[in-house]
């Protein structure tokens, strides 16, 4: 598809597949997860940070359900300040404060 960026409201975790298309391609993918249940919206995430992990990407967090991934290269402009944190976000965690070991014997 020719186009610099593509907009997505999923419903089932099955549509986010074809972003991958989009995402090797270099190309902008604007997400909308207000119509996904909880459990499905945290897959999605893990699934989206894991591409974009691969591609050396981002992922910017506009608002409440809303993502925006960014190519390796890509250029954008954010006025404003998102008052919600990354850990705000369905399947967003920070690994420094999830992993703890636990010793038992």
């Amino acid at each position: 598809m020719d186009c610099e960026i593509a907009f997505f409201k999923p419903e089932r975790f099955e549509e986010c597949l074809k972003y991958v298309g989009y995402l090797k391609e270099n190309k902008y993918v604007h997400i909308n997860l207000a119509d996904v249940e909880e459990n499905t919206k945290k897959r999605i995430m893990d699934f989206l940070s894991g591409a974009m992990f691969i591609q050396e990407g981002k992922i910017i967090y506009l608002g409440e359900n809303i993502i925006c991934t960014v190519p390796k290269n890509g250029k954008y402009f954010l006025e404003y300040e998102n008052k919600l944190s990354k850990k705000d976000y369905p399947g967003s965690y920070d690994e420094e404060e999830e992993i703890i070991p636990i010793f038992r014997r």
